[in-house]
């Protein structure tokens, strides 16, 4: 492939920065020239007004743009740290402290609180259950049961237990099984 020769004229100055380009750049001074064309071919730059980027000002520009994605990014942390995280570690330490007993708990019911717990739900079996069900000795204990509950304080502590215990009956038994008093008894408030 051979190329036609075309000569440009430049004065001295010129000709001599056109070298010095050329041996900085380690290119001839026809790649040199053809790198220039290409390179104002592509940035459409004005080679008629060369001004040199102002580094200080693309600086601000930049550091400015950094700074507003900045302050979003940590908005948005933020509120998802308010939205989801704090509520998450809440449930987390409330499930855990629950789930947790207290020291001077003790392990367990105590012999009152299953005494407790355990004529109650023979009381509601009692009332809630057909009687054509039941045992005779369960039976036979309601009136012995019915005075041994008299005059004592029900523990709170065992409300939910109770209410999970009447749900369970309820769930299992089926409704022909049950009487109107199971269906209409309310589920103890928690303490």
């Amino acid at each position: 492939m051979s190329t036609t020769a075309k000569f440009i004229r430049a004065d001295d100055p010129t000709h001599e920065a056109l070298q010095q380009l050329a041996k900085e750049h380690k290119l001839s001074n026809t790649k040199l020239l053809a790198a220039m064309v290409e390179y104002f071919r592509v940035t459409k730059a004005d080679p008629q007004q060369p001004a040199a980027p102002d580094l200080a000002t693309s600086l601000a520009k930049l550091t400015t743009k950094l700074a507003e994605l900045d302050k979003r990014t940590i908005g948005f942390i933020r509120e998802q740290e308010k939205t989801y995280l704090k509520p998450i570690l809440a449930e987390v330490q409330a499930h855990k402290m629950l789930s947790t007993p207290a020291p001077s708990a003790p392990a367990g019911l105590s012999d009152a609180q299953a005494k407790e717990l355990g004529a109650w739900f023979l009381r509601v079996l009692l009332l809630g259950v057909r009687p054509d069900l039941l045992s005779p000795e369960a039976v036979a204990s309601e009136p012995q049961l019915s005075a041994a509950i008299k005059g004592t304080e029900p523990d709170p502590t065992l409300n939910n237990m109770k209410g999970e215990l009447i749900k369970v009956l309820r769930l299992a038994l089926p409704p022909e099984n049950i009487t109107p008093r199971l269906r209409d008894i309310s589920l103890p408030k928690s303490a």
